[in-house]
C-alpha cells in the first residue's frame, strides 16, 4: 500500500478544507466604487469558457489544481487565497479552480501536465504556458511570481529557448520567470528530451546573477535522480546560500525538503555534517522568524531536524531533547490549527513526526482524534491501517482501508482510495482470491460514472495495481481472475471518451 507518510514525504519534496467550494465574491454597495473583493472569484472546473473570456478581455488564466484532502492545498486556502493583496492580484487574471475530483479534470491535468497537488499555471489565451509554480511554495515568493506573471505574454518554453541558445538575449525579468518556475512539477515538461537537471545545470552557468545561479544550481540538485556534483561543489554552494538570508528565503520550501539531502551529499564526514546542519536549521529559524515564526514552520524545522539526526544516527534512539522539542512543536502545531483548512495542512506532518520520534501511540491518538473533526476523515485511515500492520493487526489493517475507500468522495478520490485497499489486498490476504477479485470489480466500476476519468492521476493508479495484480497472480495462481477483471475493464473502457484503458492488464 502506499501509505500517508509516504504521500505526505512527496508532498514536503514537494504535501483541511472545509467545503470544496470557495465562498463568493462580496458585491459592492457604493455607487461610486466596487468595494475590494473579499474572495477569489473562482470559476468553479470550467475550463473552456475560462479561456473563452480570457480572448474577450486579454486577460491570462490562472488555473489552480487542487483536492479537498490534499495538505498544501489546504496550507494554501488557510493563508494566501485569503490575502487580501493576492485576492486583488487574481483580478488580474481568468482564475480557474479545478478540483481533481471534478468532470474532466484528469483530462485537463493530463492535457496541462499537471504532476501532483497543489499546482497554478498561468496560461495565455490560446492555451500556452507563461509559467507554473508549486503550489507547497512560500506565499510571499508565490505572490511575487505571480505578479510578473500577470503582466507576461510570452510562453516559458519560448523564454527557455532563448535562455539555452543565446542567454544574452534575456531580460532580467525573463531570467526572474525561469527561477520562479515549478521545475519540481512539471514532470520534465519544460526541459523537453533533455533531463531538467542538465538543462538548470546550464542555467546556472549563464544567469546574470550569482544568486540566481545558485537558485539554479540548487534545483538541478534537487531534481537530480541520483547525486551528480562533488561534495566540495555541493558543499560551496550550500554555504553560499545559508550566508544570504535572502536566498534562504526565496528557496525556504526547497531547503526544507531537500536541505538534509544536500547536507549529506556536501559532507564528507560526519564533523562537516554536523556542522552543516547546524548552519541549515539557524538558517531556517532565521528565516522563519522574518514570517512570523508560525507553529507550522517550527513543525516543518523539526521534521529537517530529524532527517538530519537520522543521518548521524541510521537505527536506535534519537537524542532525548531532539524527541522532547518534536513532541513540543507538535502540540504547538496542534493548538494553532484552529480551523479546517490549516488542521487539514498541519495533521499530516504532526502524524510524521511524531512517528519518526517512535511514538506511535500519539501519533495514533491524533489520528483518531481527527477523524472525530475533518470533513475528509478518510484522507487518515490509510494511516491507521499501516499502524495496525505495524502491530500484527492484519484484520483490522484492512478494515482501515475499506473503510477509507468506502468513506471517500469524489470519482478520483475514490480510485485513489480504491488502489490502497486493493493493494493492501493483495499485500496482507494474498490466497483471498474471490475477495480481491471483488474488490477490484468494484474498483473498475469507478468509471462508469466518469466517461473521461480515465487519465492522470486515475490512469497512473490503475497502471500501478495492474503491475502488482501481474505480479500476485504469478505467485498466487492468479491467471484466470485477471482474465475476468481485463474482461470487465474492456466493458467501462467502451465507454470512456478515448479509451484510454484499453490495454489495461496486457
Amino acid at each position: 500500500m502506499l501509505p500517508m507518510r509516504v504521500a505526505l514525504s512527496v508532498l514536503l519534496l514537494a504535501s483541511a478544507l472545509s467545503a470544496c467550494t470557495p465562498a463568493p465574491v462580496s458585491t459592492a454597495n457604493s455607487a461610486e466604487a466596487p468595494a475590494p473583493a473579499t474572495a477569489i472569484a473562482w470559476r468553479q472546473g470550467d475550463v473552456d469558457d475560462a479561456f473563452a473570456e480570457a480572448a474577450d478581455s486579454g486577460k491570462p488564466v490562472l488555473l489552480y489544481w487542487g483536492a479537498v484532502w490534499c495538505p498544501p492545498c489546504n496550507q494554501l486556502k488557510a493563508g494566501l487565497f485569503k490575502d487580501p493583496a493576492f485576492i486583488a492580484l487574481t483580478g488580474k487574471f481568468v482564475p480557474v479552480y479545478l478540483d481533481g475530483d471534478e468532470e474532466g479534470a484528469q483530462a485537463w491535468g493530463e492535457r496541462f501536465g499537471v504532476r501532483g497537488y497543489p499546482t497554478l499555471i498561468v496560461l495565455d489565451p490560446q492555451r500556452n504556458e507563461i509559467t507554473r509554480v508549486a503550489g507547497g511554495n512560500d506565499a510571499a515568493e508565490l505572490t511575487r511570481a505571480l505578479t510578473v506573471a500577470a503582466g507576461r505574454r510570452n510562453a516559458v518554453a519560448a523564454t527557455l529557448a532563448t535562455a539555452l541558445a543565446t542567454p544574452d538575449r534575456l531580460a532580467a525579468e525573463d531570467w526572474q520567470v525561469l527561477g520562479d518556475y515549478g521545475w519540481e512539477v512539471d514532470a520534465n515538461r519544460l526541459a523537453g528530451e533533455r533531463r531538467s537537471e542538465d538543462v538548470l545545470r546550464q542555467l546556472s552557468k549563464t544567469a546574470p546573477e550569482a544568486a540566481l545561479q545558485r537558485r539554479f544550481a540548487l534545483l538541478a540538485l534537487a531534481t537530480a535522480e541520483k547525486p551528480s556534483a562533488s561534495p566540495t561543489e555541493v558543499r560551496e554552494l550550500l554555504q553560499a546560500v545559508l550566508a544570504q538570508p535572502a536566498e534562504v528565503r526565496r528557496n525556504r520550501e526547497l531547503l526544507g525538503y531537500a536541505g538534509a539531502t544536500l547536507v549529506k551529499q556536501a559532507s564528507a564526514g560526519p564533523a562537516t555534517r554536523t556542522t552543516l546542519g547546524q548552519q541549515l536549521l539557524v538558517a531556517l529559524e532565521r528565516a522563519d522568524a522574518e514570517r512570523g515564526d508560525r507553529a507550522d514552520d517550527a513543525l516543518s524545522r523539526a521534521l529537517t531536524e530529524l532527517s538530519l539526526a537520522r543521518q548521524q544516527q541510521p537505527q536506535g534512539a534519537l537524542p532525548a531533547a531532539l524527541v522532547a522539542r518534536v513532541k513540543q512543536r507538535v502540540a504547538a502545531a496542534d493548538a494553532a490549527a484552529t480551523d479546517a483548512h490549516a488542521r487539514q495542512a498541519t495533521i499530516s506532518s504532526a502524524v510524521y513526526a511524531l512517528r519518526e520520534v517512535g511514538d506511535d501511540a500519539a501519533a495514533e491518538a491524533l489520528l483518531l482524534a481527527e477523524l472525530k473533526r475533518s470533513e475528509q476523515p478518510y484522507y487518515y485511515m490509510p494511516e491507521l491501517a499501516e499502524l495496525a500492520e505495524q502491530r500484527g493487526d492484519t484484520a483490522g489493517a484492512l478494515e482501515w482501508l475499506k473503510r477509507a475507500y468506502d468513506g471517500a468522495q469524489g470519482p478520483a478520490t475514490r480510485v485513489q482510495w480504491g488502489v490502497l485497499y486493493v493493494e493492501g489486498l493483495l499485500k496482507l490476504a494474498p490466497d483471498d482470491a474471490p475477495r480481491i477479485e471483488q474488490a477490484t470489480t468494484a474498483l473498475i466500476a469507478e468509471l462508469d460514472a466518469q466517461p473521461s476519468g480515465y487519465h492522470q492521476r486515475t490512469r497512473q493508479r490503475f497502471e500501478r495495481l495492474a503491475g502488482q495484480l501481474k505480479a500476485w497472480s504469478g505467485k498466487h495462481h492468479g491467471a484466470e481472475t485477471l482474465v475476468r477483471l481485463q474482461q470487465r475493464m474492456q466493458q467501462v473502457c467502451g465507454e470512456q471518451v478515448d479509451g484510454a484503458c484499453k490495454d489495461w492488464l496486457s
